[in-house]
């Protein structure tokens, strides 16, 4: 028995089920976008529009299409992280590009290849009734349990998406009712405008009722809330830094999560991000958040405050304090920024946080006799002193930080020799290497920046090759550790791995260089609010939240005159660089919008799309999307602005003449004209002589002409066959309308 062949779907179906499935996509980007770093969702979001358009406007065979989506989505990746900076293009495109786009692009693209395969698998199985209401079901059962267990409202959400199953339900009922009943639908459709205005009020209804409901708070319990309060727990499972932060003698630790390390002798373990908060902070301007730095490289990590020691001087805070005192370089601008920080945790750190570099804190909450020690050197602020890390009772809830951020010269400093940089010489305690450091890791330093005239260029060089030359990744593979040396067996044997292994490599490769260079630990800027979110939850306000996956960690270079200047080797990082303004009075920061592990490049054009413009960008892909379906209903609504000037509907007979004279103009733009003197039968004959393929359709649309013009009044499929006999022959009569349009040495020219 033959088997039944695979129903071919109509164009204006295949387009409104592909309009319905990209919004209800859209619901779970807008619910993932503060959980994901902003170039995932960006990328997600693009991908999908595009993969959606790629689907649409594409009408080839199936492996070209393929081969299409493929070819857009490597341009994609590649266009995305560019921009957003996870990947800084470097050499030849073959085979260093090659290799650097292959070490850079995880994880993002699956991300991205996931989210495309589950598009794709949405349009070819969900295809009929009974599916498309269980995918509502499961996707509607899942957005209500977020909306319940979850700090998200997504009842907006919700709304979209019952909007868009709703159109979907629709538009497969209507494909069936037309599959099913052809006259039946014939009839339905000479009373378009009634039809649209009933469903319009349908769905209007539908929605106005749902975002018109009262909030009210609920009577009964639900079963897990309850669970957790008799089982007296906050859900919350373990202290995700009992085993970073520590607390006390008998602390266990049961994972290694991220976080603000106390330990950093033994640097490399792998951990699992944790997303618990820390602190947010207020403030204009976008910083790393600074806490404490290191001078001594053991081959293995960082030596502990204990042995590196710490001249500090007692400070009881602001207002009553003098400004706290450092070392100011003499040829750099400095602008005055406050920062107020409210922590989120019961944790206690050593340090207060601030940006570089802190003029004075003072505490905002109830609090007596605050005690803190400030490393003017190191521009540390500790509190109460550094000695016993693991004893810091009482640490501020909430204190506000004003910070001297520097406006750097950049465009001098690129210029400055080593000579005009360390004229009074490098300071010694910060050039320290171990005696057994590998000759390798020197040599590899000296072989990247070689090209390099000037310090900064030669470290600028340095920390683009740790860039796109090693994996990053917080589970690096140490079975492939053979080296006792830390960067050593980074560089050479492991070549992946996380924040610390970057800076590291980077102060100590500076250091073989010449140039002085600490490692500094704190963390990431985080991340601000959407407007969206601020839309939803006001409250929220404009602080940037930061967690204990945005625990970092960075090199600070010294330049002479010009300071110390963070570097960032880790992929998708960008140094938070204030540059000082050549002709204008204002200074722009070179920082990005981290998050994390991952950032993006602040001056890119993607990083600049908040979700309300990513939004805008959804909003013209479907105002594209409409008008390309309007295009290809045009024959349609020309015959309903018929219908509507003359009072009544065009019979199949008019609709015939119309498809056919139609053919005739769009002929005549692919080489094949009408003279005046000719009738319709002469030009059809005249054209098969020429374009012997279109006499397949051209004689049977002939004898419908004839007979809607001079004979019986033909039926209403007869009009429907009209039309696709007049776009086969637009298709069989091809691209010829230059040759045709050339006078005779000019065909000839082309015949050659």
């Amino acid at each position: 028995m033959k088997p039944a062949a695979k129903p071919q779907y109509p164009k204006s179906y295949q387009t409104l089920t592909l309009l319905w499935v990209v919004i209800i996509a859209m619901q779970w980007i807008d619910f993932t976008e503060p959980l994901w770093f902003s170039v995932t969702t960006t990328l997600v979001t693009v991908t999908i529009i595009m993969m959606a358009l790629v689907e649409w406007l594409l009408p080839v065979p199936a492996g070209w299409k393929w081969t299409i989506k493929i070819f857009v989505l490597l341009t994609v990746w590649r266009f995305i992280l560019t921009s957003y900076g996870v990947y800084v293009p470097f050499g030849p495109f073959f085979p260093d590009q090659i290799r650097g786009m292959a070490l850079t692009f995880t994880p993002y693209i699956w991300f991205s290849l996931i989210a495309w395969l589950l598009l794709e698998a949405v349009l070819r199985l969900v295809v009929t009734r009974p599916r498309i209401l269980a995918f509502l079901a499961v996707h509607l059962v899942a957005f209500a349990i977020l909306d319940s267990f979850t700090h998200y409202y997504l009842w907006q959400n919700v709304a979209w998406i019952v909007f868009a199953g709703l159109g979907w339900l629709v538009s497969a009922h209507f494909y069936e009712y037309r599959r099913k009943y052809p006259q039946g639908w014939h009839r339905l459709r000479q009373s378009p405008i009634k039809i649209a205005v009933n469903i319009g009020i349908v769905f209007a209804c539908v929605l106005l009722i749902g975002i018109s409901m009262p909030s009210v708070s609920p009577t009964l319990t639900d079963p897990y809330t309850a669970w957790i309060k008799r089982s007296g727990g906050g859900g919350g499972g373990p202290s995700a830094l009992s085993g970073v932060l520590g607390e006390g003698p008998a602390a266990v630790q049961e994972e290694i999560v991220s976080g603000y390390s106390r330990d950093d002798t033994t640097l490399g373990d792998g951990f699992e991000f944790s997303y618990s908060p820390v602190m947010s902070i207020d403030t204009p301007v976008r910083s790393y958040w600074r806490g404490e730095t290191r001078r001594l490289y053991s081959g293995k990590g960082w030596a502990d405050l204990e042995e590196e020691g710490r001249d500090t001087e007692r400070y009881r805070g602001a207002p009553n304090e003098d400004p706290l005192e450092h070392e100011q370089p003499g040829k750099v601008e400095t602008m005055r920024v406050e920062q107020t920080v409210t922590m989120n945790t019961d944790k206690e750190y050593p340090v207060l946080f601030g940006g570089y570099a802190i003029e004075s804190a003072e505490l905002l909450d109830d609090r007596q006799q605050p005690d803190m020690r400030w490393a003017g050197k190191q521009a540390e602020l500790f509190w109460n002193g550094y000695r016993n890390p693991g004893d810091l009772p009482d640490y501020p809830r909430k204190y506000k930080v004003v910070a001297n951020i520097p406006l750097i010269p950049l465009e001098k400093l690129e210029q400055a020799s080593y000579e005009t940089i360390y004229s009074e010489g490098a300071p010694e305690e910060y050039l320290q290497l171990p005696n057994n450091l590998p000759q390798r890791v020197k040599d590899l330093a000296e072989e990247i920046t070689a090209e390099g005239e000037t310090p900064y260029a030669k470290m600028d060089l340095l920390q683009q090759y740790l860039r796109q030359n090693y994996e990053y990744t917080n589970k690096p593979d140490l079975t492939r550790k053979r080296s006792d040396d830390f960067v050593d067996s980074f560089l050479f044997e492991i070549r992946q791995g996380y924040c610390d292994y970057y800076s590291t490599a980077m102060v100590v490769m500076a250091r073989s260089l010449g140039v002085p260079a600490r490692w500094v630990k704190g963390y990431a800027p985080g991340s601000q609010p959407s407007d969206e979110m601020m839309m939803r939850s006001p409250e929220l306000g404009r602080a940037y939240n930061v967690s204990n996956a945005d625990a970092h960690s960075w090199a600070e270079l010294y330049f002479g005159d010009y300071g110390w200047i963070p570097f960032e080797a880790t992929p998708g990082f960008v140094s938070p660089i204030m540059e000082a303004p050549e002709e204008s009075d204002e200074a722009f920061a070179m920082d990005t919008d981290t998050n994390t592990e991952v950032a993006a490049a602040e001056e890119s054009f993607f990083s600049k799309l908040d979700p309300v413009v990513m939004q805008r960008i959804f909003v013209s892909a479907v105002s594209v999307l409409l008008l390309w379906t309007l295009y290809q209903l045009r024959s349609e609504l020309y015959f309903l602005w018929l219908r509507l000037r003359l009072g009544r509907p065009l019979t199949p007979g008019e609709k015939t003449i119309y498809e056919t004279l139609r053919l005739v103009r769009r002929l005549r733009r692919k080489g094949l004209a009408r003279s005046d003197q000719e009738t319709l039968r002469e030009a059809f004959g005249r054209w098969k002589r020429e374009r012997p393929q279109l006499a397949e359709v051209l004689d049977p649309l002939l004898l419908l002409y004839e007979q809607a013009s001079y004979g019986r009044s033909p039926a209403a499929s007869d009009w429907r066959a009209a039309r696709e006999m007049t776009r086969k022959a637009v298709k069989l009569a091809g691209g010829n309308g230059l040759r045709q349009a050339l006078p005779v040495g000019g065909k000839r020219f082309l015949d050659r």
